[in-house]
């Protein structure tokens, strides 16, 4: 997907949403949306008697909504523009939970969003139809860079250049017991040949259906902010860390 992204971002105004670009169904963003950030997620307590609020705050954010307004247009010439609102919705209404948004308007981070669809388009002659567009999307932007897998080894640092804890999927190549710290949290880990590790959703596995959760204890190492060294034991071929950076 990001490969289609960068092949793409030479047009102006370019969203790419589940592997597919806008350009594709005619589909031209009429200018930049606007700078939503997610409200933490957190309960404020008044409490008779005392000066302020208790304030329970979460390490969690809330969804937060991302606005295009488009212009839709046939993008065939023996195409109606009946058929062009038809496909492009189509495509948005297709993608079912969240998926990747990206955007050449913020070109070096991508987000999560899902569409809920209820698009209302103008229809300007039957030539072309102006929507806004709205996609619900996780707190998080995800840095690109923070996608490329890390080779590691006992002692390697790690630079987490946001000011928020990112939670790695980690692919460990050995026998035996290996263990991984980061963080100051430790995961051990035994294996035959290898196991991946993803610290967001708190699973191991081997292949894609292969649960190896009964394979691993300990805590589901992340990155804070800053430098942070990797520590390993055991008999390991080969580490690699997809950080997963990312700002709100």
């Amino acid at each position: 997907m990001s490969k289609l992204f960068n092949m793409t971002t030479n047009r102006q105004g370019l969203i790419v949403f589940g592997g597919e670009a806008s350009s594709d169904f005619g589909m031209v963003i009429a200018q930049a949306p606007t700078f939503e950030r997610a409200a933490r997620k957190q309960t404020v307590y008044n409490v008779p008697g005392k000066n302020g609020a208790v304030i329970f705050q979460q390490d969690a954010w809330e969804d937060v909504p991302r606005n295009y307004d488009v212009w839709v247009s046939p993008e065939k010439s023996e195409q109606d523009l009946v058929e062009a609102v038809d496909a492009f919705e189509a495509w948005l209404n297709s993608k079912k939970g969240y998926q990747r948004l990206e955007d050449n308007f913020e070109p070096e981070v991508f987000r999560l969003a899902y569409f809920s669809g209820g698009v209302s388009l103008s229809n300007e002659m039957m030539q072309a139809g102006k929507a806004t567009l709205t996609f619900t999307c996780r707190a998080e932007h995800f840095y690109k860079s923070g996608e490329q897998a890390v080779t590691v080894t006992n002692g390697s640092k790690l630079y987490n250049p946001t000011r928020f804890t990112s939670k790695p999927l980690i692919h460990i190549e050995g026998s035996g017991t290996v263990t991984v710290t980061i963080g100051g949290n430790t995961i051990t880990a035994t294996m035959t040949d290898y196991i991946n590790i993803d610290c967001e959703t708190m699973n191991a596995y081997r292949l894609a259906a292969e649960n190896k959760n009964g394979d691993i204890s300990g805590s589901f190492p992340v990155i804070p902010s800053g430098v942070q060294t990797v520590a390993i034991t055991g008999t390991t071929t080969l580490v690699t860390i997809v950080p997963r950076y990312f700002t709100i």
